[in-house]
C-alpha cells in the first residue's frame, strides 16, 4: 500500500522517511519564487472555468510534481494546505478509486475554503487532531504523530536509555504569536519564585517589527538539531497553546518520545492515553510556586514503548484504514 501525504512540511528534509519506502511527502503547490509567481498562482485559484485553459490560470499548473504520479498511490492524505475543490477534482479524475482523505491540524474558519462542509458531495474522508473541529463538523478525532521526528525508532530507545545531563528544569521553544510573550514573562516570574531553572526560545516571526525590548525577549530561527539537544538537556518541556487551538503541539510528542515531563496550558492532553498526572502538569492562572516545584522535583513515571509507537507515522496511518507497514526501525 502506497501513501502520498500532501501539504506536509518537507523542509528541512525529513531523512527518517527513508524508513517508510511506501510513504511520499510533498507540498500541494509549488513554493513562491518571486512576486510574479505568487500573484499568478493566487489568481489561478479565483479564475473562472472559462479561463482555466490558460496554463498559469489553472491551479493544476501550480501543483508540485506529485501530479505526474498520483495514480501510483492507494491513499492520499491532504493536510491543511487546501485552497479549494480543484485539488479533489483533479485527484479523483486521475484516480477515482483512491482512498482520499483530509486531515486538519489547525483551527478552521467556517468561511474559508478549508471548511469540510464545502465538500460533502465528494468521496473524501475528513479527520482532525483538534477535538473542537471534530465536534463542530462531526468528523473523526485522530491524534497526530511526532511529525518532526528525525530519528528511527531504535535511536529514541537508545537516547532515553542514556540521557544527557540536565542543564535546565524547563525548556520552551516556539514561534512568537498571540500572547506568548506575556505568558512567558509571567511564567519566568513564577519559575524564579519556585527556584526552577528554565530556557525560553521565543522565535521571531519573519517580516515583523520588534521593539528593542521585544527583541531581547525573542530569538532568531532555531535549528531543530539545537532544539533536540535542548530537549535532551531539560527535565520538562513547556507547551503553550495558541488562541483557538485545542490540539496538542509537537512539544507534547517530544516529551513523550524523549521521556520528559510536560507543563501545558491545555487540559486537552487529559484525553490522550499517555496522560499521567505524575508526568504532565496542566497549569492555569491558579498554579502556584509550590505546585510547580513539587511537580518538577517528583520522579517521572515511565512510559512503555508500545504506547509511544501509537504516535509514530505508522500509528497515525492506521487511522486512515491503512495496514501497518513493516519497517525495520519499528520492529
Amino acid at each position: 500500500m502506497k501513501t502520498l501525504i500532501l501539504g506536509w512540511p518537507v523542509q528541512p528534509p525529513q531523512d527518517w522517511l527513508k524508513n517508510y519506502p511506501d510513504v511520499t511527502a510533498s507540498r500541494i503547490y509549488q513554493p513562491n519564487r518571486g512576486f510574479f509567481h505568487r500573484i499568478t498562482k493566487n489568481l489561478s485559484f479565483h479564475a473562472g472555468s472559462m479561463l482555466r485553459h490558460i496554463p498559469w490560470l489553472n491551479p493544476v499548473h501550480w501543483y508540485e510534481d506529485w501530479k505526474y504520479h498520483v495514480r501510483e498511490y492507494d491513499t492520499i492524505i491532504l493536510i491543511d494546505e487546501l485552497r479549494g475543490r480543484d485539488i479533489f477534482e483533479y485527484i479523483l479524475a486521475q484516480h477515482p478509486q483512491c482512498n482520499l482523505c483530509v486531515f486538519f491540524d489547525s483551527p478552521i474558519d467556517p468561511d474559508s475554503p478549508k471548511c469540510p462542509t464545502n465538500y460533502r458531495d465528494l468521496p473524501v474522508r475528513f479527520f482532525t487532531c483538534d477535538s473542537k473541529i471534530a465536534q463542530d463538523y462531526q468528523i473523526p478525532f485522530v491524534p497526530y504523530f511526532y511529525i518532526f521526528s528525525p530519528y528511527g525508532w531504535q535511536q529514541y530507545q537508545q537516547m532515553t536509555a542514556a540521557p544527557q545531563p540536565i542543564k535546565q528544569d524547563v525548556y520552551f521553544v516556539g514561534e512568537e504569536k498571540g500572547d506568548r510573550m506575556q505568558q512567558l514573562a509571567r511564567l519566568a516570574k513564577l519559575f524564579d519564585a519556585a527556584g526552577i531553572t528554565y530556557k525560553f526560545q521565543l522565535v521571531r516571526r519573519k517580516q515583523h517589527h520588534y521593539t528593542p525590548e521585544e527583541k531581547a525577549q525573542t530569538t532568531d530561527y532555531v535549528p531543530y538539531a539545537e532544539i533536540l539537544q535542548n530537549i535532551q538537556q531539560s527535565g520538562a518541556l513547556l507547551e503553550l497553546i495558541s488562541n483557538g487551538q485545542t490540539g496538542l503541539t509537537q512539544r507534547a510528542y517530544e516529551a513523550l518520545f524523549f521521556g520528559k515531563k510536560l507543563i501545558t496550558s491545555s487540559d486537552e492532553i487529559k484525553k490522550y492515553d499517555f496522560y499521567v498526572e505524575q508526568n504532565v502538569l496542566v497549569m492555569d492562572e491558579a498554579t502556584d510556586c509550590e505546585t510547580i516545584h513539587q511537580f518538577i522535583r517528583t520522579s517521572m513515571l515511565g512510559i512503555g514503548d508500545d504506547l509511544r509507537k501509537r504516535y509514530t507515522l505508522n500509528g497515525w496511518l492506521n487511522a486512515f484504514s491503512i495496514s501497518p507497514m513493516n519497517t525495520e526501525k519499528e520492529q
